[in-house]
C-alpha cells in the first residue's frame, strides 16, 4: 500500500509553512531521487495569463533550493497549449513564467517553440525532454476541471508533459484541419510541415488526413490562429488517454509528486478568470505514487467535486491510471 505524506493547514504550527514544506518533502523521501549533479525537471504549470490561483512561487523556490541542497541541478518546466494563449508557444510560454515569478531557476519549456518535438513512447507523443531525463519532481495544483472532473498529478503528468500532437491526440478522435474564411495564403503552414501534409491549390490550403501525424506544431506557427482541431473527446476517454500518457511518462523514471490542495478552484490553472473556490484550504500532500496521491486528494473534497460536475466520475482517471501500472488506488496517510 502506497504512503501519502498529509500537511494539514487547517492545524497550527510553530513553525512557517516553507520549513513544513522542507519537512514534508524530506519525511516522504523526495530528496532520496535526486543524484548529484543530474537534471531535475520540476514539472508544473505556470498559470494562464490573469489567472492567479497556479502554485506560488515561494514553494517552487524552496523546492528549488532542497534539490540544489542534494547536488541536483534543478529546472522549471512545462509544455505548450493546444488553446490559444500565451502558453501557445514556447517563446511567450517562457515570458509569462517570468511575469509570474518563475525566474529563480533555469525554465525550459519541454516540447519546443512550436509543441512539436516529442517521442513516441507506447504510442504516446511525450515531449522529448521527459525522454531525456530520469527525475521529476511533479508540483500540482489540485482542482476541479471541466472535463475530467478534478486535475491533479495524473492530469499534470500526463496532458502536462504531452507534446502539443499529444494534447491533441488526448482531445480528439480527429486532426487537424484549416479554417479557409481565416486562412491569408501566408504559406507558412505549407512551408514548415515536414510531412507534406498541407496541400495547396488556386484558393486555399487543405491538411492531407492522410499524411498528417497530428504533431500540431503547424498550429503554432499560424499568424491568424486559421488551424484548428474538434474538442470531441468524451470525458470517459479523455482520462482515459491521461492515465495513459501519464503511465509512460513516469515508467523507469524517478518520480516525486507533491498536490497543493489549497485555492481550490472549480476550474484548471489555464483559465485566464478566477472564480470563488469550491472548498477551503486542507494541506499539501507528497508521494512517489501518484494515483494514491490523486485518489487522497479527491477522497478529502469528494462532495465538492463530485456536485461541480455530476456527470463526470472522477475516478475513470484513478482506475485507468491503475490499470496501466502508473501506481495504486490504496493508500495509507502519514501526517506530517
Amino acid at each position: 500500500m502506497a504512503k501519502v505524506y498529509f500537511l494539514d493547514f487547517r492545524k497550527k504550527y510553530r513553525d512557517n509553512v516553507l520549513r513544513l514544506l522542507e519537512k514534508l518533502i524530506d519525511v516522504a523521501g523526495g530528496t532520496k531521487i535526486v543524484e548529484k549533479n543530474t537534471g531535475c525537471a520540476v514539472k508544473m504549470h505556470f498559470g494562464e495569463d490573469g489567472n492567479v490561483n497556479y502554485v506560488n512561487p515561494l514553494y517552487i523556490r524552496r523546492l528549488v533550493e532542497i534539490i540544489r541542497k542534494a547536488d541536483g541541478r534543478p529546472f522549471l518546466t512545462d509544455t505548450t497549449t493546444l488553446y490559444s494563449g500565451r502558453r501557445f508557444r514556447g517563446d511567450t510560454h517562457l515570458e509569462l513564467a517570468k511575469e509570474h515569478g518563475f525566474d529563480f531557476a533555469p525554465v525550459i519549456i519541454a516540447d519546443g517553440l512550436n509543441g512539436d518535438e516529442y517521442t513516441e513512447i507506447n504510442g504516446s507523443k511525450i515531449a522529448t525532454l521527459f525522454d531525456d531525463i530520469d527525475t521529476i519532481f511533479c508540483v500540482s495544483h489540485f482542482k476541479g476541471h471541466l472535463n475530467t472532473g478534478f486535475g491533479g498529478a495524473l492530469k499534470n503528468l500526463g496532458m502536462g508533459c504531452a507534446s502539443k500532437g499529444g494534447k491533441l491526440d488526448i482531445h480528439s478522435s480527429s486532426k487537424p484541419y484549416i479554417v479557409n474564411e481565416r486562412c491569408t495564403l501566408c504559406m507558412r503552414c505549407f512551408n514548415y510541415c515536414a510531412f507534406e501534409a498541407i496541400k495547396k491549390d488556386k484558393k486555399s490550403l487543405a491538411i492531407d488526413l492522410k499524411s498528417c501525424t497530428g504533431c500540431g506544431g503547424c498550429m503554432s506557427i499560424c499568424p491568424e490562429n486559421a488551424i484548428r482541431f474538434n474538442w470531441d473527446i468524451a470525458p470517459s476517454d479523455n482520462q482515459q488517454g491521461i492515465a495513459r500518457y501519464a503511465a509512460n511518462v513516469a515508467k523507469d523514471k524517478k518520480v516525486f509528486c507533491i498536490n497543493f490542495l489549497i485555492n481550490i478552484s472549480p476550474n484548471c490553472d489555464c483559465f485566464h478568470t478566477n472564480e470563488p473556490m469550491i472548498a477551503p484550504d486542507v494541506g499539501l500532500l507528497a508521494s512517489s505514487d501518484p494515483v494514491s496521491l490523486d485518489q487522497a486528494c479527491y477522497d478529502m473534497i469528494k462532495q465538492p467535486i463530485d456536485k461541480l460536475h455530476p456527470e463526470i466520475d472522477p475516478t475513470e482517471q484513478l482506475k485507468y491510471a491503475e490499470k496501466f501500472n502508473a501506481g495504486e488506488r490504496k493508500y495509507e496517510i502519514k501526517a506530517i
